[in-house]
């Protein structure tokens, strides 16, 4: 790039690029309430009932005589916000994607008539992924910092943990590179997978052709990639989306190859130290006794035994999480299931966790019955009804079956849905908390959601509606926070073998759960709960 362009570039001020908006006060007597981020311009003050109003292109602000509402709207789009209502005649009924729902109460018709259309505008999904009002943040932000570049330079760069956390996460969990598995390139800027990461780790014995041969088997070319090894035992968990078997029944052998390669992948792992060795770090006879590490004498003249049969590779767990039914009737759109007949030494298990149109309806019933007045005498059967702990308790009986077989039975395990970016990320996420401590401490479960939610593509940008066009309504559902649930279920009942709290899940389902806004710097509170400060790089 030669001077003159550079300097053109250099001209190029961000409010020319995101300008700010002009304020319209309903009475020129109010002022902005809050003090606004760099990038955020406030378009509206107005006055409801006890309250004064403020919409800007980041949030909605509702200061109340005694506290204050903040509910986060990014422009043109909304991140708590699901819907505005104009109910009870004066009053505006705002939906949010937490359930929680606000009611906000002003003085006439026309005004709630005019504060629903504005609303409504900010609510629509961007045209355009510029429109995020992250972006009008960034160019903000190094304009204001321009002397400082370093300070909000850190907030945009990747931290080290990001760059080297799946270095780190293969050598945490101690895979034998060498022998059993290897990390494939063949995702390499996506060009295999668009919604995979770009390094997986495959079997040794599996090329990349056949990894190709593969992708063109399974939905949305997500093949099965190892995600976990167990430490102890050197049985992994591997996810991946289902099979495209159709009414004709197809077949690939090399997806039936590469699973088998998965099962023998881990007897190598497992005796990569030396051939006798078990899980427990014990030896054993050739007549069939145990000897610990403890009880050999190594001054004892080696005598030679016989030769130790092969170990034969553990039946392999295939978790399908839809139900059968839901399994076969996929057929019809090209999908389906495995033939165990096709895999070997392979066990089919289906979960019959609900699709996302049932967790959607499931929610928005959760969310009425915990808006409404409750009436003792029925309040629990009227959540009973709501079956969202029906469906959690799905998803925990799901995740603790590839648990056990992991590590009680030492068994591999594959997790599949449909195309394996909604319910597998749920049941993959919460058994490798269930399974490992690390993924129990904030630097963990942060590497944890980064890994199987972002890195392996689930949909937030369509699930919670923020995206570029996401205007489909069906493709709405809460699942991620259907799975923090979920881990705060587990906090509840295991309180001290966490490093977080609920304010901490809080938070994350807050401001982490789109990727588009600016992370409080400072320590929170959040419903009487302090959280302890987080890196901003992170």
């Amino acid at each position: 790039m030669d001077e003159e362009s550079q300097s053109s570039l250099e001209c190029i001020q961000a409010n020319h690029i995101f300008p700010r908006k002009q304020l319209i006060r309903e009475d020129e007597s109010l002022q902005v309430p809050f003090q606004e981020l760099h990038g955020e311009s406030t378009e509206y003050v107005g006055r409801a009932q006890d309250a004064v109003i403020s919409l800007s292109n980041y949030r909605l602000n509702l200061k109340l005589k005694e506290s204050f509402i903040n509910a986060i709207v990014a422009s043109n789009t909304c991140h708590l916000i699901e819907s505005v209502e104009c109910r009870d005649l004066f009053q505006l009924h705002l939906t949010c994607k937490d359930c929680k729902v606000i009611r906000c109460q002003f003085l006439n018709f026309e005004q709630v008539q005019e504060w629903q259309k504005r609303l409504n505008v900010a609510l629509r999904p961007p045209s355009r992924i510029e429109d995020l009002f992250s972006f009008a943040y960034h160019a903000w932000c190094m304009e204001v910092y321009a002397s400082e570049k370093e300070q909000h330079g850190d907030l945009c760069r990747p931290g080290d943990h990001v760059i080297s956390r799946f270095k780190n996460e293969v050598e945490r969990m101690g895979f034998d590179m060498d022998n059993a598995w290897r990390i494939s390139n063949i995702n390499e800027k996506f060009r295999l997978c668009s919604s995979y990461p770009q390094e997986l780790i495959v079997p040794a014995s599996v090329t990349d052709k056949e990894l190709e041969s593969v992708a063109s088997f399974r939905s949305w070319k997500r093949i099965p990639a190892v995600v976990y090894r167990h430490q102890s035992n050197g049985a992994v968990i591997a996810r991946c989306g289902q099979p495209e078997v159709s009414w004709w029944g197809w077949r690939n052998a090399d997806d039936e190859s590469l699973v088998q390669a998965l099962a023998r992948a881990c007897v190598t792992d497992r005796n990569k130290a030396s051939p006798g060795k078990m899980a427990n770090g014990s030896c054993t006879h050739a007549n069939g006794g145990v000897l610990t590490d403890v009880d050999f004498d190594s001054s004892v003249p080696h005598i030679s035994t016989p030769e130790i049969p092969p170990v034969q590779p553990s039946k392999l767990l295939i978790l399908d999480a839809r139900s059968y039914t839901a399994a076969v009737a996929n057929r019809a759109k090209g999908g389906g299931c495995e033939c165990p007949e096709y895999y070997p030494n392979c066990e089919v298990v289906f979960m019959g966790m609900a699709n996302i149109h049932s967790i959607r309806k499931s929610f928005q019933c959760l969310r009425l019955v915990c808006t409404q007045i409750p009436d003792p005498n029925s309040w629990l059967s009227a959540l009973e009804g709501t079956k969202w702990l029906q469906h959690l308790s799905v998803l925990l009986k799901s995740a603790l079956l590839v648990v056990h077989a992991v590590d009680r039975d030492q068994r591999p395990v594959i997790v599949h849905c449909s195309d394996g970016w909604d319910r597998t990320p749920q049941i993959v996420a919460l058994a490798k908390l269930l399974l490992d401590p690390y993924y129990r401490t904030i630097e963990g479960f942060q590497v944890l959601v980064e890994t199987e939610w972002l890195d392996f593509g689930h949909k937030f940008a369509d699930r919670c509606g923020h995206g570029e066009n996401s205007e489909d309504l069906n493709e709405r559902c809460p699942v991620f926070l259907q799975w923090l649930d979920c881990v705060h279920q587990l906090q509840r009942q295991f309180p001290c073998s966490l490093e977080f709290n609920e304010a901490f899940l809080i938070l994350i389902l807050l401001y982490l759960l789109p990727p588009y806004y600016p992370f409080p710097h400072n320590k929170s509170k959040i419903d009487g709960n302090s959280v302890a400060k987080v890196p901003t790089n992170k």
